[in-house]
């Protein structure tokens, strides 16, 4: 059994058209108008699957995990591309020139456990500015990962390769990563010559968090 996505078009002209034919909107409603806007302008194909995962899909959108069927299905062809799923071998996938790999938080702690923290930052900086996010923030977003304006793109694609999560207060300038894989030397020479800033470490009450500042 299937459902095509056109059904949520209709919806949305519907909704638009009844926003549209108030005198007065909140600010809420303004906001909701906005959206449906841009998801219109966007390109609508029909995709049918099966009645089960329209179930799931329409579950996630419940749990406001996505804004609708749409953008889940947007988001997920996106996360299709991007770690190129359609390359998978047994050895592995790759995302861009990359290769994902399962490793244990133990066995990265070993790893760096054998360096000094200063030998952790300069492997960082080396890494940092052999970056394939780099790569993918210009061919693909047609950007530059120094610029400021890319910064939130950047740390939000590190931030899904599994750095940990992270928040970017551009006001302070302020970056901070909670449940971080790498240690602060490292993170802290990667981020210095992949944005091309100075950072300095600020001190956090939990071990779970690094934090540095834009200086």
């Amino acid at each position: 059994m299937g459902m095509p996505l056109r059904i949520e078009e209709s919806i949305l002209i519907k909704e638009k058209a009844k926003l549209e034919s108030k005198a007065k909107i909140s600010e809420s409603e303004k906001e909701r108008l906005d959206e449906i806007k841009e998801l219109l302008k966007k390109k609508i194909i029909s995709v049918t699957m099966s009645q089960s995962l329209v179930n799931r899909i329409d579950e996630l959108v419940q749990e406001r995990v996505g804004r609708s069927r749409a953008q889940l299905i947007e988001d997920s062809v996106r996360w299709f591309l991007d770690f190129t799923v359609h390359k998978w071998t047994e050895r592995g996938v790759y995302v861009n020139s990359s290769r994902a790999v399962f490793e244990s938080e133990t066995l990265s702690s070993l790893f760096f456990s054998k360096l000094t923290p200063t030998d952790q930052f300069e492997l960082g900086e080396t890494a940092g500015s052999q970056s394939p996010i780099a790569d993918v923030v210009r061919l693909f977003h047609g950007g530059d990962p120094s610029d400021e304006e890319s910064r939130d793109l950047v740390l939000g694609l590190l931030q899904d390769n599994g750095w940990g999560l992270i928040t970017y207060e551009p006001e302070k300038g302020l970056i901070v990563l909670g449940s971080p894989f790498y240690p602060s030397p490292f993170i802290r020479g990667y981020l210095e010559s992949l944005l091309k800033v100075k950072l300095e470490v600020v001190e956090t009450t939990s071990k779970e968090n690094v934090a540095f500042l834009v200086k």
